[in-house]
């Protein structure tokens, strides 16, 4: 039972990548377990009463979404960490817990599992005119891992195709080859964990455990290598494996938001070695392919949608990638049900859209204090405690004002709330704003720069 809940949990984690910041994510939503499932309800434990509150505030219509399309749950609660062991005796939950959460093909250690999504596949990856270069790479890579294409490098937008592409390799080469070869399957940022750890053990043991574990591989997929950017530790340790798994002939694949010249900071040597395979982008669907996306979305999850409606959201989903026309299907198959319809019409979609006044709103992209806080990080690479701290240097003076100013301009709060949010008080964030205004002003670049964020916190 857990691990059926573990596993489906990871799925809405994964599709709320979209729709909720990271800083978000990270402070509230991955703190909570889903626990058990009664009466058609999902249950969560809980560490505190604040995360409880702050989740049903800011976050309950993203949980509620996730929750209906992988659990095919309507509803949620919450088990408070303090009650936790009462909870687990009065509902039994460790009763059967050896057969039922421990399947057979999980017990043995020594047996292989796995490690890709099975949902992502060649045969459900819809293939457009945006995307048909780098599928067709994707599959002869697969098909002849180390001779075809390597390293594959691939870069797009958040939600146009990246991950599903490489577990699809993934899943292509493990059923091809009976889970013979040793695949490996990562972020930049757990790679740059696991060399934290190594230097945990000892340089010694630690380092023969962790080059155990990536030099040896046969294939390796790296995701969102963009992280390693600015991170001279972590970039020195991936160009030797880089270099050693691709003498030895070994497939590298790796995905990022951008190509490798226009990550920030990444070393010289490491750009080279990225861009001596294959470096292809993936682009937003064109009207053709979101209608082929809609349609095998529809197919895979079983909704009932009448056949114009395909046709109006193709249309209308001009902007949007393809988990966020996802997310837009499966609000509107839930409102149907909620309902009591039994097809998803134009009528259900405009009751939708009246509703939600536009369909930004009803797909979460609604702007938010975490998502501003989160993308002015990712812009200039530094930790939220940074972003929130006392340091004045002039690496973190920028950004905090920049913030001040996103949020003074795009959530139409008074700065004196504003200035709270940072630890400063009314004249701080009032400079903070006017600074940036100026600057805007005399320096066009910028001004670019600036645009750029209100299009990450847009999207």
């Amino acid at each position: 039972m857990q691990n059926f809940l573990d596993r489906q949990w990871a799925e809405v984690l994964t599709d709320l990548e979209d729709s909720v910041s990271a800083v978000g994510l990270d402070l509230w939503i991955r703190k909570i377990k889903p626990l058990n499932i009664e009466n058609d309800k999902l249950y969560f434990l809980v560490p505190n009463e604040m995360t409880r509150d702050t989740i049903l505030r800011a976050y309950s219509r993203q949980i509620i979404e996730g929750i209906y399309k992988h659990f095919k749950l309507e509803s949620f609660d919450f088990v408070l960490e303090e009650d936790k062991e009462r909870y687990i005796k009065e509902h039994d939950l460790l009763k059967g817990a050896d057969s039922e959460s421990l399947p057979q093909a999980v017990t043995n250690e020594e047996e292989p599992q796995n490690p890709f999504n099975p949902r992502y596949t060649f045969s459900n990856f819809v293939v457009g005119t945006t995307n048909k270069i780098i599928y067709a790479a994707a599959r002869a890579a697969a098909e002849h891992p180390g001779t075809r294409f390597n390293p594959l490098f691939i870069y797009g937008g958040t939600g146009l195709g990246k991950t599903h592409l490489l577990h699809a390799i993934g899943n292509h080469i493990w059923d091809l080859n009976g889970g013979k070869l040793k695949l490996v399957y990562v972020s930049s940022e757990t790679f740059a964990n696991d060399l934290i750890e190594t230097l945990r053990f000892g340089r010694e043991k630690g380092t023969l455990e962790f080059r155990k574990k990536y030099r040896k591989a046969d294939v390796l997929l790296v995701d969102d290598i963009q992280f390693i950017s600015n991170k001279k530790a972590v970039q020195e340790e991936f160009f030797h494996t880089f270099n050693d798994l691709y003498q030895a002939g070994k497939q590298i694949i790796i995905a990022s938001d951008r190509p490798p010249k226009e990550i920030n900071d990444l070393e010289e040597r490491l750009c080279s070695r990225f861009g001596s395979g294959l470096v292809q982008d993936i682009q937003k669907p064109d009207l053709e392919t979101r209608a082929m996306i809609i349609n095998k979305k529809i197919e895979l999850e079983g909704y009932t949608f009448d056949s114009k409606v395909v046709s109006i959201l193709a249309e209308r989903l001009e902007k949007y990638n393809i988990r966020e026309i996802e997310g837009v299907l499966n609000k509107l198959d839930l409102f149907a049900k909620l309902h009591g319809r039994f097809v998803v019409d134009e009528e259900v979609v405009n009751e939708v859209l009246s509703k939600s006044h536009e369909l930004e709103v009803s797909v979460g992209r609604v702007i938010s204090q975490d998502k501003i806080l989160d993308a002015v990080c990712r812009k200039f690479n530094i930790k939220l405690d940074e972003l929130l701290g006392k340091k004045r240097t002039k690496e973190f003076v920028e950004p905090r004002q920049i913030s001040i100013y996103l949020m003074w301009k795009k959530l139409n709060i008074p700065l004196t709330a504003i200035s709270k949010i940072f630890n400063r008080d009314h004249t701080t964030a009032i400079h903070a704003r006017d600074k940036v205004i100026e600057t805007m002003k005399e320096d066009e670049s910028f001004k670019k720069m600036i645009e750029e964020l209100e299009d990450m916190i847009a999207y």
